[in-house]
């Protein structure tokens, strides 16, 4: 007991030191360093420290009771992070988190204008007896309250703040406007309680029909793992289509409320029709309740937005989007995935194709592919990605009832075999991605159909015999993708052949191009498409190549187009010179692009919608309707119904003859000069005589163009000038508007032209305008 006794006061002294640190660390918290005064001299809040702020209540004045939000920062996640949640009217709700970043962000840097002083601070007098803003910061042991309020005289807008402490500050408009927040706006807008990767399900009820969804075991990202759920009329088990189902996962992701409602103004918006489609969502996490949305009915004041009104697992309303319906709404049918293989092409990874002795086998490294089978070599890339996307590509017409006779429809056994090996980028609610495998079973040709089993869901699919050949081992299709290889300079002849029609043309000595065929008035080559269609020929690429011999298949037997180049002559090694043909067959459609060949017996590749595009249409020269300005002495223009106008060129510019309102005569007038110096068509459509479609008997618009002198050919595009119905004059016809090629049009003809052209609308516009402008300015 003795050295106890002897060392007592030193260990009373030790603990009274040890407390009295304590305190004095706990009170200091509280108290303002001097860097900080320092630092944030001009600041409405001498202190601010971010990480020690736990709690902020805003309360907003209004008319009835006040508005209060009272936000609460929760423990670090799981994500590491420390989640608000915010309190109003009794209930707790998860906080938009960028709302409270963003208040918080302007009180910590929000200044004063100026202070004003203690003897002017009546707090009545400034409007802050009855602040119309309170926000109370509770930062560690530091109680911080800042009040807003009337307005201040002096800078505009301005409005008193006072700090509790501190005394009261004058802020700006922008800043009041900036803390100003409702109370409501601090409740987070996510709207739908649980993201696409924790969902094991969902089912859509109402427009559409009962649609039931579940997650597959093959995984994916997305939607790539979903299947109908037991019991759907579309089949158990059956693969959804990803993008229809990404279509629904996006728009839950874009289900925000713009605006939250009382439960009896949602109950009144779905008064009368209820919801339009009830989504319910069935979470992976057995404990976990479902989701149910009710969506329809128009929002209150809100155009373009829909009521939404959540029932599990908490309760609430709101306005969102009307979009998100569109997907939601989608009928089952389009929910059925057709496509054979799931996988997109950049995560597929092998490829095996396999009948009886035959097998094509195919693996990427990295960006590259490699040939495994049947014999061991690299592949050119562009040939590689072209083989699995034209697999990928086949599309199922439609799937068959699964109580099909597999049998009776050529699938026992199965005459060829597809393995296709991808590797998700990550399976929902485990740890790895995995890999994921795809087999299909091809059955015999059967009346130009072919029928695939997907092992994966089970499903048979009925495919065109033309586009099943991409799921059979052939090595034409590892050929190279270049088809032909020439410069458009080389071609020295064209021939174009379709039903009923023939288009020849020869280049000539000085590299324009000269029209053989057809015939007709005024009928001359156009030197741009011409050698459009020389340079898509010369370097025509195969989309994908599809079998070693065309048969009486793909629509070959009988093409649709066929394509001829005559090339410039080449020195042989004896002397002389050969001409070096080249032929290109377009045969059925695919896609969007055609099967072809090239020669007479090649094997069949898919062409490009390029080619077609160039060697599809009429090789006429599209300038004939361009009028040079200097040569033009006057237009006259005859609407459908109405009075001719008539439009004179002068020294001073282009006047309309007559005019009684010249400010707008002459408007009209320079709009008719800058039409037709730019009128030109986009092509032509018809030879010969117009048809009743073409709108040309009578026409809607007739222009006569008196020239000035005998007009010269227009420069640039070479070939004969068309002839005019008589000299010194030309006359333009406007009909019945129409598409051409992805664009609106008019149908046009000049008179000596012996064919019917398209006018895109926005050149001939002006021209109708012109007339009806210059007859409203007192033309007589």
């Amino acid at each position: 007991m003795r050295p106890l006794r002897r060392h007592a006061t030193t260990l009373i002294l030790v603990v009274l030191a040890a407390a009295a640190a304590v305190v004095l660390l706990v009170l200091d918290r509280g108290a303002v360093s001097t860097d900080e005064a320092e630092r944030r001299k001009k600041h409405l809040f001498e202190v601010w420290r971010p990480d020690e702020i736990t709690e902020v209540t805003v309360t907003l004045a209004s008319p009835g009771a006040p508005q209060t939000a009272r936000l609460t920062r929760g423990e670090v996640n799981d994500a590491g992070q420390r989640p608000w949640s915010v309190e109003i009217d009794g209930q707790r709700y998860p906080a938009d988190e960028p709302a409270v970043d963003q208040l918080l962000g302007t009180l910590e840097f929000a200044t004063a204008e100026r202070r004003v002083t203690a003897e002017a601070s009546d707090p009545a007098a400034l409007g802050l007896a009855s602040p119309r803003l309170s926000i109370a910061v509770a930062m560690g042991p530091r109680r911080e309250r800042l009040l807003l309020g009337g307005s201040a005289p002096t800078p505009p807008g301005a409005v008193y703040a006072e700090v509790a402490g501190r005394g009261v500050f004058v802020i700006t408009k922008q800043l009041a406007a900036a803390l100003d927040v409702p109370p409501d706006r601090f409740r987070s807008r996510s709207f739908v309680p649980y993201l696409a990767a924790e969902l094991a399900g969902l089912t859509l009820e109402g427009e559409g029909g009962a649609r039931r969804f579940s997650r597959a075991p093959w995984g994916g990202g997305r939607g790539a793992g979903f299947r109908f759920a037991e019991g759907s009329p579309e089949g158990s088990g059956v693969r959804v289509s990803a993008p229809a189902i990404d279509g629904v996962l996006s728009a839950l992701g874009r289900l925000q409320a713009e605006e939250f409602l009382s439960e009896e103004e949602a109950r009144q918006a779905l008064a009368s029709d209820g919801p339009r489609v009830t989504l319910t969502l069935l979470p992976s996490d057995p404990s976990a309740r479902p989701g149910v949305i009710d969506l329809g009915g128009d929002c209150p004041d809100r155009p373009d937005h829909v009521v939404a009104v959540r029932r599990e697992p908490t309760r609430a309303a709101a306005c969102v989007p009307a979009s998100v319906l569109e997907p939601l709404t989608e009928d089952a049918s389009r929910f059925v995935d057709l496509a054979l293989v799931g996988a997109p092409l950049d995560e597929v990874a092998e490829v095996k194709l396999a009948a009886g002795e035959r097998s094509l086998e195919l693996a990427r490294a990295g960006s590259e592919w490699h040939l495994r089978a049947p014999e061991d070599r690299p592949v050119p890339t562009e040939t590689g990605r072209a083989l699995v996307q034209a697999i990928l590509d086949v599309r199922a017409t439609r799937l068959l009832p699964s109580a099909s006779d597999p049998g009776a429809l050529g699938l026992v056994p199965p005459r060829a075999t597809l393995r296709v090996l991808s590797t998700p980028p990550e399976s929902p609610g485990e740890g790895e991605p995995r890999e994921r495998i795809e087999t299909l079973e091809i059955g015999a040709e059967q009346e130009g159909v072919v029928h695939v089993r997907r092992l994966e869901d089970g499903a048979v699919a009925e495919v065109p015999a033309p586009a099943a050949g991409a799921l059979l081992p052939s090595e034409v299709s590892l050929r190279s993708m270049q088809v032909l290889d020439f410069a458009r300079d080389q071609v020295s002849a064209l021939r174009v052949e379709r039903p009923g029609l023939v288009q020849r043309l020869r280049r000539t000595g000085d590299g324009a191009w000269e029209l053989l065929e057809p015939r007709g008035e005024g009928l001359a080559a156009d030197d741009a498409l011409a050698d459009e269609l020389a340079e898509q020929l010369g370097g025509l690429k195969a989309e994908r190549w599809v079998a070693a011999d065309a048969g009486q298949g793909y629509g070959l037997g009988a093409p649709r187009l066929v394509i001829e180049a005559e090339l410039a002559s080449t020195p042989e090694p004896g002397g002389g010179a050969a001409a070096r043909p080249a032929r290109v067959e377009l045969g059925a459609l695919a896609g969007a692009g055609s099967f072809a060949r090239a020669g007479k017996g090649g094997p069949v590749f898919v062409a490009p919608p390029a080619l077609e595009a160039a060697a599809g249409r009429l090789l006429l020269r599209r300038d004939v309707f361009v009028v040079a300005l200097q040569e033009i002495a006057r237009v006259t223009l005859v609407p459908g119904e109405g009075k001719p106008v008539v439009v004179e060129a002068s020294p001073g510019g282009f006047t309309v003859a007559g005019a009684g309102d010249q400010a707008s005569a002459t408007a009209a007038a320079a709009s008719v000069r800058d039409a037709l110096a730019d009128l030109r068509a986009e092509g032509a459509v018809a030879l010969g005589k117009p048809e009743k479609h073409h709108g040309l008997s009578p026409p809607r618009l007739r222009l006569t163009v008196d020239l000035a002198r005998p007009q010269a050919a227009p420069a640039g595009e070479g070939g004969a000038t068309p002839p005019r119905r008589a000299p010194g004059s030309i006359t333009i016809a406007i009909g019945a508007g129409d598409a051409f090629r992805g664009t609106n049009v008019f149908y046009a003809r000049r008179d000596g032209v012996d064919a019917v052209y398209a006018i895109a609308q926005s050149r001939v516009r002006p021209l109708l305008e012109a007339a009806g402008v210059a007859g409203a300015a007192g033309v007589r």
